[in-house]
């Protein structure tokens, strides 16, 4: 038996948590007929992968709709996709915006990881975010 350490235990949560919220996201739209938010939402959720791609993408997708759809969203939308955004930079790496919240610590960790070896930090993150754009 194999036992996870418990980053990746953690990981998983904050997936898990970011896969609820996308779902709730979709019921709330579907019960208002916002098919705008819906196209956004559908266009990165389900999800495809529990890898830092795959739920970055949802983050940067909620993150366009956040700042240029604004008016079509409730405030209680706004809070869930402020959360999603949150769980997603925790995954990699990134600090949390003003405002955003997170499910567990796994943000003090990442900190502890780019303290420890800041150079390695900055060299993956900077090819990360080269492959797959701005957060």
């Amino acid at each position: 038996m194999t036992v996870m350490p418990d980053y990746f235990l953690q990981r998983k949560k904050t997936v898990n948590r970011i896969d609820a919220l996308c779902a709730a996201l979709f019921e709330l739209w579907c019960e208002e007929k916002k098919r705008v938010p819906l196209a956004y939402l559908l266009h990165c959720w389900p999800l495809t992968g529990h890898d830092p791609v795959s739920v970055k993408k949802i983050a940067d997708v909620l993150s366009d709709l956040s700042q240029f759809q604004a008016s079509l969203l409730s405030p209680g939308a706004s809070q869930m996709i402020r959360e999603v955004i949150g769980n997603v930079r925790e995954i990699i790496g990134e600090p949390a915006p003003p405002g955003a919240l997170a499910s567990n610590g796994a943000g003090i960790m990442w900190t502890r990881v780019r303290l420890g070896n800041p150079s390695a930090a900055v060299a993956a993150f900077t090819k990360a975010d080269f492959l797959d754009g701005p957060l």
